[in-house]
């Protein structure tokens, strides 16, 4: 998921995302589009000043690509993007991109300074970036009774320290490019803000996210 920032690339109000005849994620919102070497990309939502996108998985395996954000039929120029295999990165709380991780602890809760997560315990965090999957992914479909998996190898460590990854994939009711990742909580860590970084294939997410623990 990328987000796109420019001005009169929207409508003045914000349009969130909505489903197409198809059952998948609507590739045009409000009059906008952004298309990645003229592919239309599924939208997550859309503003004047901001456009949130979801990279079609046809740029894999290409070094870079060209986009273009169209609004009501006229084209910004375009822009060269570099495209990575991977590139994972977690979802936070203030959608900020660091401090506390959007997560929820094992017993359903979600995880936060009132709500730490014990030793041994599952917490289910939730991230993008994990490139190809297996089945392939297809542009915008939401995830059902077939969740879509990395092909990249995934693992997360917490407080510097190697968590167990139980589960790594598609959530269901999820669109395709955000996924689930749960693990268990390693024991002897410090009670409190402990940091989580989450590594598909070679690359690793910012390591200024955090997770608490009790």
């Amino acid at each position: 998921m990328v987000t796109i920032f420019g001005s009169g690339i929207g409508p003045s109000a914000t349009v969130t995302a909505q489903l197409n005849a198809q059952g998948r994620l609507a590739s045009t919102l409000a009059g906008t589009q952004v298309l990645f070497d003229n592919i239309p990309a599924p939208l997550v939502y859309v503003t004047a000043a901001q456009v949130s996108a979801i990279v079609p998985y046809e740029v894999a395996n290409q070094q870079t690509t060209q986009m273009v954000v169209v609004r009501n039929g006229q084209s910004t120029p375009p822009v060269t993007l570099t495209v990575s295999a991977v590139a994972p990165a977690l979802f936070t709380a203030a959608a900020s991109g660091s401090g506390q991780a959007a997560a929820v602890n094992q017993d359903g809760t979600l995880n936060g300074p009132q709500s730490g997560a014990p030793a041994g315990s599952e917490v289910a965090l939730f991230a993008t970036g994990e490139g190809q999957t297996t089945p392939g992914g297809i542009n915008g479909r939401i995830a059902g009774s077939v969740v879509p998996q990395p092909l990249a190898p995934v693992s997360v460590k917490i407080g510097g320290v190697d968590a167990v990854v139980v589960y790594a994939g598609g959530a269901p009711g999820a669109v395709a490019g955000l996924f689930q990742v749960n693990v268990k909580v390693p024991a002897g860590l410090q009670a409190g803000a402990n940091a989580v970084v989450l590594t598909v294939g070679g690359a690793s997410s910012r390591a200024d996210v955090t997770i608490m623990l009790r």
